[in-house]
């Protein structure tokens, strides 16, 4: 996170959730999507995300609601979160320090994102996966740390290469170290899981401290995994994206708006076409701002 935080959307910019989830509705009955991940920014700070998630539960073609979130905010809306229909979650958790961790997220609390992890343990948001995000100044503590959590509490624990992306991109480049060295630098014997060749994670199981630690390998910029993506995202204005990289965005409001129904699929379908690999892993976008 810049230090200035990040250009917010204008709140008349941002489309009611009934009109996302309608459009949802939509892209899952012109496609095979089936699952349905919430991202943000933090979605749980959208005033009405447990009524958007009801929504999304009762589309017939939708067989799962995950949701990533700095986990803060779970001790009191995990219950409800369930209730309305959320599978599971994924935490981003890039450090078991205080210190860093507050320096990470400009002034968050590692305590309540814990509190959060239990709060979703509990009420059965699983499997809980966490995120971290490696970095080469600080990763010959982190990864020990964050392995040993894991072991502790059975949950994945997944590391993803950093992206240039947003305004902070020399930063990016100085602090990028590849899985590959990591892995090297751990020394532990790692057995792969074959998870499907759409899985953006390698998933291992990894003999740490005599125990097995499920991790995944998160690695778009050492070994990209762009041919097998099949996945699209949409922000809060009803952008669509083929990829995080993608300049092109595709207004689904106009579309599903302005057009019939023949021209609305054909002018989808035409976008969807042009779905490739990107030329590079970056971005002027911050993370937060399309939906990582």
């Amino acid at each position: 996170m810049p230090p200035e935080g990040v250009a917010k959307v204008a709140h008349e910019d941002l489309l009611p959730l009934e009109a996302l989830a309608s459009m949802v509705d939509w892209l899952s009955s012109h496609t095979q999507i089936s699952r349905v991940r919430l991202t943000g920014g933090e979605p749980l700070v959208r005033q009405g995300i447990s009524d958007l998630i009801a929504e999304l539960a009762a589309f017939p073609a939708i067989e799962e609601i995950a949701l990533t979130t700095n986990g803060s905010l779970l001790p009191r809306m995990a219950q409800s979160l369930k209730a309305a229909g959320l599978n599971r979650v994924n935490i981003s958790l890039d450090s078991l320090d205080r210190e860093r961790f507050a320096l990470i997220t400009r002034g968050g609390d590692l305590n309540r994102t814990l509190d959060g992890i239990k709060a979703a343990q509990d009420t059965g948001l699983t499997p809980i996966k966490l995120n971290a995000v490696l970095q080469r100044s600080t990763w010959k503590e982190e990864v020990p740390a964050l392995l040993d959590y894991a072991a502790s509490t059975g949950f994945e624990i997944r590391f993803i290469e950093l992206m240039r992306m947003g305004t902070e991109r020399a930063w990016c480049e100085s602090e990028f170290i590849s899985v590959d060295e990591v892995r090297d630098g751990l020394g532990a014997t790692m057995i792969t899981v074959d998870e499907g060749s759409h899985a953006p994670a390698q998933r291992t199981l990894v003999n740490w401290r005599g125990g097995m630690v499920t991790a995944g390998w998160i690695t778009p910029r050492s070994h990209p995994f762009c041919a097998n993506c099949e996945r699209l995202r949409m922000d809060a204005r009803g952008q669509l994206r083929r990829c995080l990289m993608d300049a092109s965005m595709l207004d689904l409001p106009r579309v599903l708006g302005s057009l019939d129904g023949q021209s609305a699929a054909r002018e989808f379908n035409d976008y969807l076409a042009g779905k490739h690999p990107p030329a590079a892993m970056d971005s002027p976008f911050a993370m937060s701002q399309i939906g990582g």
